[in-house]
């Protein structure tokens, strides 16, 4: 009797060490990696992309130079800059968006697909997202009678990025930006049509709805003279709903094509804007 007591227990503990094995190995899930907060960290483009069947809307502002002071109110008295946009997930890895920018009244057309995605489980490193962008001025031009061609310009980039830790992610983006048309306003410009690019962003959260973003735009090879390397800093918060993000950049317009052909402001001077994004998704 002892002896199939004994064999009954022996049975009953492997029995029970194989079903926890199973248990065990049925809980561990590998999943993807939420890298960013939002789909751009100010303007840079992250890698992080919608959701099937979600969208999300942007309402972007900018104002006038701080360094114009007190008599421009730094730069409030001199009106918003503002960019509409609304993307959608058509799949988990690829968006498609349309925004419009006040500036030029620029319509952009873009999309975003994920590559790449970062996995808990350490599988895959790293996220990496391919974006293209395609933007048409339909300002009213008085000096020329453009075409539709020499309206566009385009923008490619390719985001790798990798969140370190539950505090902190980063990004680095090869970039290229073009424009059909480029108008020379002073005697001495030497414009070009492309330029060449990388960026580089990260976040940083400070607690579960409060985080600090940046984002640098570095221009190498031949540029329009005068044109400087854009950069940015944002204080970010999660309502749970809304994603906020309050921030100073010397750029003046909110497409990654626009900023570093365009920039001509010197954020070391001072000559930085205050501005505010507005990020809401939604699921359909």
């Amino acid at each position: 009797m002892k002896k199939y007591a004994a064999l009954l227990l022996v049975v009953f503990l492997i029995s029970e060490s194989a079903f926890g094995q199973m248990e065990r190995r049925r809980t561990v899930t590998d999943e993807p990696v939420e890298v960013f907060l939002t789909m751009s960290l100010i303007s840079m483009s992250t890698s992080s992309n919608l959701q099937k069947n979600n969208m999300n809307s942007t309402i972007m502002h900018n104002f006038g130079l701080v360094s114009t002071g007190v008599k421009e109110f730094w730069g409030l008295d001199q009106g918003a800059a503002v960019r509409l946009g609304i993307d959608y997930g058509i799949t988990d890895k690829l968006s498609v968006g349309i925004g419009r920018t006040s500036r030029e009244d620029n319509v952009d057309l873009r999309f975003k697909y994920t590559l790449l995605q970062q996995m808990r489980s350490g599988k895959t490193p790293v996220e990496i997202s391919l974006k293209g962008d395609l933007g048409i001025n339909t300002q009213q031009e008085r000096r020329f009678d453009y075409t539709f061609q020499e309206r566009l310009n385009m923008f490619g980039s390719i985001t790798i990025a990798r969140k370190f830790s539950d505090a902190f992610s980063f990004q680095i983006a090869p970039m290229i930006s073009h424009f059909n048309t480029v108008v020379i306003e002073t005697v001495d410009q030497n414009p070009e049509h492309t330029h060449y690019g990388v960026g580089f962003g990260g976040e940083y959260r400070v607690s579960l709805k409060h985080s600090f973003s940046f984002e640098y735009f570095g221009v190498f090879g031949d540029r329009t003279n005068g044109t400087l390397n854009p950069m940015a800093l944002s204080w970010q918060i999660d309502t749970g709903g809304h994603v906020f993000q309050m921030f100073i950049m010397n750029g003046n317009w909110f497409t990654e094509q626009h900023l570093i052909a365009r920039t001509t402001d010197d954020f070391f001077a001072r000559d930085f804007r205050i501005g505010f994004n507005v990020n809401r998704v939604f699921g359909l």
